[in-house]
């Protein structure tokens, strides 16, 4: 699609492509992983079935659209081809130096692991359009050269690459429609990357990032910016968002009550604007204070939050109401000091599919999970919950959950009973916990002890006693 120019009535290409594939699955040409913490990206991947596979390559062929060259064995073709996969563990210029009528380029680290890619030049491949340099490592950090020569790209991606600056002649490249640039290390960025008109989706990392020359990263002037990802408060300037006005996905990282407030105020004065809110809330916003609840409150009203994680930030949950949650699918909590039970108002979340409560998010020594609660959760993990004694879980509540991590809650007695009435459970990780709450667990001598027939029914047990120096 990165190719094309081509969008429907209304559309944008991403709409698209995901319509495209909707189509491809019905009909069982493609098998599909739906994202479920997403309310955007619907799809999270796809791929082929073997015979499928085949006879799209052998297709592709026969309409000159790809084809496959092994590279090692010397099989190379070099007539019209347009597009080239490679997947080595070293790759040198040579290797396709004579595809020069390339419009898509994908160089890749081999099984997830890094490539070299020793002296290559990009300038010869003029006609480019999509260039993805994803887990490769090049000489001293530094992209190929001739990069700022592809006038034509519309594509860039060096995702999970050994990079650490951001040539500023990349800001060039005034056809760009998509930047990738979560790097696997620390990453100089020009601050230019505004100047890049007709960019509509920018990946960047939250952390390990700096700005050469100093200053925050500017987004102003980024008319056609669709998704934003890794914005952070810190490193980048918070007013430039609220001149994005056709901004639809955005995940920021935020570290100021007054940086919070401005986001949600200008997210709810936009609610038809956007589709997918995530945000990661740090130490330095403080939801305990006075006017905190509010701020709070304000947030949860926003309706394309799917995502939140707070860490070392104090939050008073509001009560639930249906114009809040409204479409929460995470929620990830670090060191909130609740003292009050949060399953009682996160229990009637409609779409909340993840949560985790991460050391001392709760300081209770009680929860219960109570019968018809948490409809949809998949996926619980309690961790480092230090004063937490019991926990009830009623049956008919988390009637959908797939998987429980129990880490670290060392005053926990015993596994809940309302455990056996879960059918869905496919696994259960129980790790750090005291001898005692394990061998509750288990078989021993050929007899069930107290706690096994509560978990019997569930495909797979992790039990890890805590570690003899901890």
């Amino acid at each position: 699609m990165a190719e094309t120019t081509y969008r429907g009535r209304g559309e944008t290409l991403r709409d698209v492509a995901e319509r495209y594939l909707f189509e491809l699955a019905n009909r069982c040409m493609i098998q599909v992983k739906m994202d479920e913490r997403s309310i955007y990206n619907k799809f999270e991947s796809c791929r082929l079935h073997d015979l499928m596979r085949e006879h799209c390559l052998s297709k592709a062929k026969e309409e000159e659209f790809l084809k496959v060259v092994d590279m090692q064995t010397g099989e190379q073709d070099e007539s019209s081809m347009c597009r080239l996969a490679v997947h080595l563990d070293v790759l040198e210029d040579d290797y396709i130096r004579k595809y020069q009528n390339l419009r898509s380029l994908l160089l890749l680290g081999k099984f997830r692991q890094k490539s070299d890619f020793k002296g290559i030049n990009l300038e010869r491949f003029k006609l480019l359009k999509i260039l993805i340099l994803e887990g490769c490592r090049f000489k001293n950090k530094k992209l190929p050269e001739g990069i700022e020569k592809l006038i034509l790209l519309k594509h860039l991606s060096i995702k999970d690459s050994e990079v650490d600056e951001l040539p500023k002649s990349v800001c060039k490249l005034l056809c760009l429609r998509s930047l990738d640039l979560r790097v696997d290390c620390d990453l100089a960025l020009p601050n230019s990357i505004h100047k890049i008109r007709r960019l509509r989706h920018l990946f960047l990392l939250e952390f390990r990032r700096s700005i050469i020359g100093g200053g925050k990263l500017k987004f102003e002037g980024l008319n056609e910016l669709e998704t934003l990802i890794g914005f952070s408060s810190k490193l980048d300037e918070t007013t430039h968002l609220l001149k994005l006005s056709k901004l639809q996905v955005f995940h920021g990282d935020v570290t100021e009550n007054e940086s919070l407030s401005t986001i949600v105020d200008h997210i709810l004065d936009h609610q038809d604007q956007f589709r997918e809110i995530q945000l990661h809330i740090n130490d330095d916003c403080n939801m305990g204070w006075e006017e905190g609840p509010d701020l709070a409150r304000k947030m949860l009203m926003c309706r394309s939050l799917s995502s939140l994680v707070t860490w070392r930030c104090v939050i008073v949950l509001p009560v639930y109401e249906f114009e809040l949650y409204r479409n929460l699918i995470s929620l990830v909590l670090w060191h909130s000091n609740m003292e009050k039970d949060p399953m009682g108002i996160l229990e009637k979340l409609p779409m909340l599919r993840n949560l985790e409560l991460w050391d001392g998010a709760y300081v209770g020594r009680e929860m219960v999970c109570r019968a018809a609660g948490f409809p949809q959760l998949k996926n619980l993990c309690l961790s480092h919950l230090d004063n937490l004694e019991e926990w009830r879980v009623e049956e008919g509540a988390m009637s959908n959950l797939v998987h429980l991590s129990i880490i670290e809650c060392k005053k926990l007695k015993m596994i809940p009973d309302g455990l056996k009435f879960i059918t869905t459970l496919e696994s259960l990780l129980i790790n750090n916990m005291s001898k005692e709450f394990i061998d509750r667990a288990r078989v021993v001598d050929y007899k069930e002890r107290e706690d096994y027939h509560k978990i019997k029914h569930i495909r797979l047990v992790y039990l890890h006693e805590i570690r003899a120096n901890e």
